[in-house]
C-alpha cells in the first residue's frame, strides 16, 4: 500500500531527515500492516487485572474492537498515524524499538481520529536489513489498569438488563440470534406494526463510581436492513438543581445492511455537567421513512472510561 496513506505528515518528516543526513549511510526500511495483520486485545487476564467478575460472553464484548488506524512511534519520534493497510519507512538503528497505539474514527467522522485512550502500548524491538520489508503479521493490544467499564450490553441474557423502552409503545430491543451468526446474540428493534413508526431507548444510569473520568466512549456494532437509516445517540443528564432532565444530542449515525462499529465521546457531556449532575444515561432512538416494515440490528454495546492516564 502506498505512502499516501499516512494521515499525518510522515512523508515530510521523512524528508527532514533525509535532508539532514548529507553523506551518512542511510539506513531506510518499512513495517507493512496489511489487511492480513491481525489486530487483538488480549482480555485472558482482564477480571484479575480489573477485579471483575465478567463471563466469557462478556469478555468477548469487551475485546470486540475495530481499529482502522495506528500510531507508530520508533525510538520515541513519531511516525505518524496510518491507516491501515499501509508501509510505514522507518530510518532506523541496529535496534529499533516500537510503540504503537490503536487509532479511531471518533463519531463516525473519517476527520475526526483520535489515538484509542483505553488500552497500554503495544511494543516490538527488531533489526533490520537496509531497504528491508518487514511485515507485521499481529499486534495484541490489553486495556490499561485504569480503564472500566460503566455497563456492558450483548445480548446473551432472554431480557434487557440495561436498556428500557423512553416511551409507551413499548419498543425495546428483542434478543434474537444472530441470522448471519446463529452462535451469536444480537438486539434487534422492530417496526413493523402500522401504528408504531419510531423507537427510544434509554440506558440504565451511570455515575462512573462518583469519580470524573479522563475519558468515556460509548461503543456499539449496529445496522438496518434499509439503506440511509438514522440512528441517533443523546445524552441524558439529570441535575440535582432541577427535576428536568437535559438532553444533550451527541450522533446522529447512518446504518444500512452492513454491520458498522461506532465510538461515541461522551468526555465533554459529562465533565460539562459534572458538577450538579446526579447521574447521566443514554438513549438511542430511530424510525422509518415510511409504513413499511424496517429493523434495527444492534450488537456489543458497552460504556467504557479511564480514570487516569
Amino acid at each position: 500500500m502506498s505512502m499516501k496513506k499516512a494521515l499525518l505528515p510522515s512523508i515530510l518528516l521523512l524528508s527532514i531527515l533525509l535532508a539532514g543526513c548529507h553523506k551518512e549511510e542511510l539506513k531506510v526500511a518499512y513495517l507493512n500492516f496489511s489487511e492480513s495483520t491481525t489486530i487483538t486485545m488480549d482480555v485472558s487476564t482482564f477480571n484479575q487485572e480489573h477485579g471483575t467478575n465478567y463471563d466469557a460472553s462478556e469478555l468477548a464484548c469487551i475485546a470486540n474492537q475495530k481499529f482502522p488506524d495506528l500510531w507508530v512511534y520508533a525510538n520515541g519520534t513519531t511516525l505518524g498515524t496510518w491507516e491501515i493497510p499501509c508501509k510505514v519507512p522507518v530510518i532506523f538503528n541496529d535496534s529499533t524499538n516500537f510503540i504503537i497505539y490503536p487509532g479511531v474514527k471518533l463519531n463516525g467522522v473519517s476527520t475526526m481520529r483520535p489515538r484509542y485512550p483505553f488500552v497500554n502500548a503495544y511494543s516490538m524491538t527488531t533489526s533490520f536489513e537496509n531497504g528491508e520489508v518487514r511485515n507485521v503479521e499481529n499486534i495484541t493490544f490489553k486495556y490499561a489498569p485504569t480503564t472500566h467499564f460503566e455497563f456492558i450490553e450483548n445480548f446473551t441474557k432472554d431480557y434487557n438488563s440495561v436498556f428500557h423502552a423512553a416511551t409507551n409503545n413499548g419498543v425495546n430491543f428483542e434478543h434474537i440470534a444472530d441470522p448471519d451468526e446463529p452462535i451469536n446474540r444480537i438486539g434487534r428493534i422492530s417496526l413493523d406494526v402500522d401504528t408504531i413508526n419510531d423507537f427510544e431507548v434509554i440506558s440504565s444510569d451511570m455515575t462512573f463510581g462518583n469519580v470524573l473520568p479522563a475519558d468515556i466512549f460509548l461503543e456499539m456494532d449496529y445496522r438496518c436492513d434499509v439503506e440511509a437509516a438514522e440512528i441517533t445517540v443523546t445524552m441524558l443528564v439529570d441535575k440535582s438543581t432541577t427535576s428536568v432532565t437535559t438532553a444533550e444530542p451527541l450522533v446522529i449515525a447512518n446504518a444500512g445492511p452492513e454491520w458498522k462499529k461506532i465510538y461515541i465521546n461522551l468526555t465533554k457531556s459529562v465533565h460539562r455537567n459534572s458538577l450538579n449532575a446526579i447521574n447521566y444515561r443514554v438513549k438511542i432512538s430511530g424510525g422509518r421513512e415510511d409504513s413499511n416494515p424496517v429493523h434495527f440490528y444492534f450488537d456489543n454495546i458497552k460504556v467504557i472510561y479511564i480514570t487516569s492516564y
